[in-house]
């Protein structure tokens, strides 16, 4: 259940369709399977609030400053350049790759309850 539960967030996190899911956490159909029972029996959805809730008493997270997208553009011809270039990222705490799953419409739901 704990590899399922990795590969779920996995998916929720990156967006990526359920057949790319890395192999370390085991077959795409069971994971999916599972995610399908979990949400079905509303164990998904009270996981993620309670996620929410621990990453809102760390500080981590703040229901008052939600972004639902970023729209990303160039500057155009003479603007300035800022930030690194992309092969340059700088590595991610947990709060954001956690955060990354309330972008999800299961985390959506989730933080809905919340407010």
């Amino acid at each position: 259940p704990r590899t399922a539960l990795n590969g779920i967030l996995w998916i929720l996190r990156t967006g990526a369709p359920w057949a790319d899911l890395p192999k370390r956490y085991g077959s795409y159909q069971t994971v999916h399977r599972r995610f399908q029972r979990w949400r079905e029996e509303g164990f998904f959805e009270d996981l993620l609030v309670a996620l929410a809730e621990d990453l809102r008493e760390r500080g981590g997270l703040n229901l008052e400053e939600c972004f639902i997208d970023g729209t990303f553009v160039s500057a155009k011809k003479g603007g300035t350049k800022s930030g690194r270039p992309s092969g340059a990222k700088e590595p991610r705490s947990w709060q954001s790759l956690t955060a990354m799953v309330f972008l999800s419409p299961e985390g959506q739901k989730a933080l809905r309850r919340l407010k």
